[in-house]
């Protein structure tokens, strides 16, 4: 039987080849999917908490456990017991929890101890309170400033201990000096005392060993660990356990080899142990940060899963199309030998076992290779920065995991499963059977007999009409959209909506065969006349190829569509809130005090200080000129971004408004505004200020609500400010930064008035303003930024707008939106090809005869390239044109839903579809070499074809 299936597959080598390929792609893209989705999100992971650490200045992976002894009763030896109870639990969470430890230590504390020197050297001691402190591995970590570190053991009956500086300074002590050790409570002195022998510091401050500094130790005794332990705990009867006050252990995890698998392990553990601490709670605390980001990622992990699968979907979809398209090619070329074999004695079983076997190994090839792929595309997907662009990045942490190779093996029961069907309907057929069904005539397929593509259509068609409820529902009340990149269930109506259209233009399509050969009958020649009769006859055998080129044409135009869309409004949106390429809030002196944060905008104080001084607050300006001087910068200007602002006018006052001061010329260099977002360029409106010191350009929804119109006067001030007097020269909808779409606590809309900067500051008191900078062509924002730092310019704040769109595009929903459509387009169009020429060529290898006897009849081989041109015209000339056709109308009814995604408030400016050229000719280019690839190994196999061979294979 082996040997028997080593020449069925050595027989359709390439066919079985191309199913192969099809195995390992599905595979491949399945296993793609967890392997993403964990690489993706443990990148994501480990760059919050390093965000946490660089915010908070607090190691995220701590894990601190402080036992409050002193809550418990002094006497026998009560405190010692609660101790060891609690040490044996605690030291074996971080194990429980299953985490990597980078460091652990352990203090125990012993506390309520007054120090008096042994030498009396105060008339009037100073009461010097201080706490016995012993902590693991100290000697390793700290760094001997002054003095010797303490030895371990007890010197007569003197401790020697170690402070720090400021300790020493605290309580007034001296190095090698001795203390005699007094209970605070009971105020009698213990039977040793305490000698000071040194004075530590870190040895290294980035050390994860010291968790909270040195400030906890301001009134520390630090002593040998085994030494405190001896004399406090572990000595019997003579343990001095009701001095023990406190315990504190800490963990530094090791959170960059924690796995994302390992994340609900670690919460489920994590949330059985808080229960047992909680039971403690009046004597037990507990800090872990990573914890609360790991909650968060569990969310965002089934969120990414979520979308990556749907966009994966219809390649999918095709893939398993594909592979079941192409084993029934297999077991339909096989169909003669089938029958054959079953005339000959051999069971219905026996042949369909043959079809199991050669499923089985070429599942456990897809299964050896398809992993691996998909570790390659994931890497793939990692440098995706947009549709079919890719960047120098970071590579994903990925891994094949356990997960990956359930995925694979679900995938692979699914091939099994495509491949085995067509070969147990074949199996049960005979020599005679199989010989009437050649000849009988074939029934309609049953996406025709029950209208699938009407149904599709309709189902789609639904879901759009539900997308235009939801869109109008939320511009009216203002809700949130969801909160991710996009809606994946969109990605889903489109698909549906492409597979309807494609199936119901393969419905309509015999119609238009018929109907251009009639128009042209009497025009055409002997090669064209075929090739239509061939085409009218076919019975439907080019179908599958034809939805395949629909289907993949479609879904590339509307993958890059949708994410030239997506990306492109990303980028705009960043553009127009930040307003140039890079704005600086630099710190300002004032003859008072320095306001901090509350400097610029909404929160920027103009008028009256708080400091020492009364009366209104004069701010110095520093030198503006560093900025214009600056390497990597064009052009700097200055804004002034006031909140708060108040506007008077004949029909009334209005609060709240928000105030930028420019200077025409050089804002109109600077920044950035979206055409056709207002009536006319917006440089006209710019030239208006320009021309006129005193024209305010105002926002529509101040006309609105006050009537106002151009050519009006009115006043504006600020806390502290006179007023300031203009007229409206213009109304405006959009400028850079202003969002129309915020509100007020009250719901109304937010206010605007853009005004000359020059004519603010020649009529008001000086107020800081912003700097905007605009980058010479190739400059970095490295650049400037070291070039900022070196000139010792103090900085409150500073954007970049091309680092904020590169740290939006490496967000984790974003990055896989555009590497999923990127893999899915290079899939579908790779298993278009191959499905392409699979039914060329077994069509050239079926009507060898036929190709025979028009070249026995006088058909020169020019004219049979001629009728096979035309056919590919007709085939897969026209299925390219109907995917192009299908994608456009599908990018416009589908991507405009796309803005869904996005709250009302969130759209600065109007969410608007792109559609670039470029991506088309890059479409328009593959299928270009496809059909041309197509139509010349045609043209070969043709000419290949021997007239005495195909003579001979028609008398047999």
């Amino acid at each position: 039987m082996l040997i028997i299936l080593a020449r069925k597959i050595l027989n359709n080598k390439w066919m079985v080849l191309s199913l192969l390929i099809g195995s390992i792609l599905t595979v491949a893209m399945v296993s793609s999917v967890p392997i993403y989705s964990n690489g993706v999100l443990q990148r994501m992971l480990v760059k919050d908490l390093e965000n946490y650490q660089k915010n908070f200045g607090a190691f995220p992976g701590r894990l601190s456990i402080k036992s409050k002894l002193q809550y418990y009763n002094r006497e026998d030896n009560i405190r010692i017991n609660a101790y060891n109870w609690f040490s044996d639990r605690v030291e074996d969470i971080p194990e429980i929890l299953g985490v990597p430890v980078i460091i652990k230590s352990k203090s125990l504390v012993a506390d309520n101890f007054i120090a008096e020197p042994e030498i009396q050297r105060e008339e009037n001691p100073k009461v010097r309170f201080f706490k016995f402190e012993g902590i693991t591995d100290f000697e390793n970590h700290a760094e001997i400033t002054h003095g010797r570190m303490y030895s371990p053991g007890i010197a007569g009956d003197t401790i020697e201990v170690v402070v720090t500086k400021q300790t020493l300074d605290k309580l007034d002590l001296r190095l090698n000096e001795v203390y005699l050790v007094k209970d605070f409570l009971s105020e009698e002195y213990i039977d040793y005392k305490v000698k000071i022998v040194g004075i530590f510091e870190m040895k290294d401050p980035s050390d994860l060993y010291w968790f909270d500094g040195l400030w906890i130790y301001e009134e520390s005794f630090i002593m040998d660990y085994s030494l405190f332990y001896r004399f406090f705990i572990d000595n019997g009867k003579e343990s001095r356990g009701e001095y023990l006050t406190e315990a504190r252990w800490n963990f530094a995890i090791d959170y960059y080899k924690i796995k994302i698998e390992q994340i609900a392990g670690i919460l489920s553990e994590y949330n059985e142990q808080l229960r047992w601490i909680k039971s403690y709670s009046t004597v037990l605390d507990v800090k872990l940060p990573i914890i609360p980001i790991m909650e968060e990622y569990q969310v965002r992990e089934k969120r990414l899963t979520l979308t990556l699968w749907v966009l994966q979907v219809p390649i999918l979809l095709m893939l398993m199309f594909y592979m079941f398209m192409v084993a029934q090619l297999i077991v339909k070329n096989e169909g003669n030998e089938i029958a054959v074999v079953k005339s000959r004695g051999s069971s219905s079983f026996q042949v369909f076992i043959n079809y199991l076997l050669e499923s089985v190994i070429l599942a456990g090839v897809s299964f050896s290779l398809g992993p691996p792929l998909g570790l390659f595309i994931c890497k793939f997907l990692g440098l995706s920065n947009g549709f079919l662009e890719f960047v120098q990045r970071t590579a994903l942490p990925v891994e094949v995991g356990e997960e990956a190779y359930l995925y694979s093996l679900a995938a692979l029961v699914l091939f099994i499963i495509s491949m085995l069907l067509p070969a147990y309907f074949a199996s049960r057929t005979s020599i005679v059977l199989y010989k009437q069904e050649k000849v009988r005539k074939r029934k309609s397929p049953p996406w025709k007999r029950f209208f699938v593509d009407i149904l599709l259509l309709g189902l789609s068609g639904y879901g759009l009409y539900t997308y235009r409820i939801r869109e109008t529902t939320q511009i009216a009340t203002g809700i949130s959209g969801v909160e991710m990149a996009l809606d994946p269930i969109l990605f889903i109506i489109s698909t549906l909506f492409i597979l309807g259209a494609g199936l119901l233009f393969l419905r309509l399509y015999p119609l238009l065969v018929n109907l251009v050969f009639w128009l042209g009958r009497r025009l055409w020649n002997s090669a064209l006349y075929a090739s239509y009769i061939h085409v009218a006859r076919s019975g439907g055998q080019e179908q599958f190829l034809m939805l395949f080129l629909i289907f993949a044409l479609s879904l590339g135009i509307f993958n890059a569509n949708a994410a030239r869309t997506l990306n492109r409004n990303i980028e705009e949106k960043i553009m127009y809130d930040i307003g140039a390429d890079i704005v600086v809030r630099q710190k300002w002196d004032t003859n008072q005090v320095f306001f901090g944060d509350d400097m610029m905008g909404d929160g920027l104080t103009g008028g009256m200080g708080s400091g020492s001084g009364s009366g209104p607050v004069e701010y110095i300006e520093p030198p503006f000129e560093r900025f214009e001087k600056l390497p990597g910068i064009e052009l700097a200007t200055k804004v002034l971004r006031k909140g708060n602002v108040e506007m008077r006018s004949i029909t009334g006052t209005v609060h709240n408004i928000n105030l930028l001061g420019i200077i025409p010329d050089e804002f109109g260099r600077m920044s950035w505004l979206r055409p056709g977002l207002l009536p006319y360029h917006w440089y006209n409106y710019l030239n208006l200020m320009a021309d006129s010191p005193t024209a305010f350009l105002v926002s529509t929804s101040i006309k609105e609500k006050y009537k106002l119109r151009e050519g009006d006067s009115v006043y504006i001030t600020w806390s502290g400010q006179n007023y300031l007097e203009g007229y409206i020269c213009a109304f405006i909808d959009y400028w850079p930064t202003f969002n129309p779409n915020l509100k007020t606590q009250r719901g109304e809309p937010v206010d605007l008035i853009v005004a000359n900067f020059s004519y603010i500051q020649a009529k008001m008191a000086l107020e800081p303003y912003e700097v905007w900078m605009k980058r010479e062509p190739g400059a970095t924002d490295t650049e400037v930024y070291s070039a900022i730092q070196e000139q010792g310019i103090e900085l409150i704040d500073i954007k970049f707008t091309k680092n904020e769109i590169i740290k939006r595009k490496n967000d984790p929903m974003l990055q896989g939106t555009n590497g999923a459509l990127t893999m899915g387009f290079v899939i579908t169009m790779l298993v278009s090809t191959i499905g392409f020429l699979i039914y060329w060529a077994l069509s050239i290898r079926s009507r060898v005869l036929q190709f025979g006897i028009f070249r026995a009849m006088g058909l020169s081989m020019r004219n049979i390239i001629i009728m096979l041109v035309n056919e590919q015209l007709l085939i897969s000339g026209i299925a390219v044109l109907m995917g192009i056709i299908i994608g456009g109308l599908t990018s416009d009814l589908f991507i405009p839903l796309l803005k869904i995604a996005y709250s009302v408030e969130d759209l600065s400016i109007p969410f608007r579809v792109f559609a670039y050229g470029t991506d088309y000719v890059k479409i328009y280019s593959i299928v270009g070499v496809m059909l041309l690839s197509g139509i010349t190994i045609l043209g070969i196999l043709v000419s290949r074809i021997n007239i005495n061979q195909a003579i001979k294979l028609g008398e047999d």
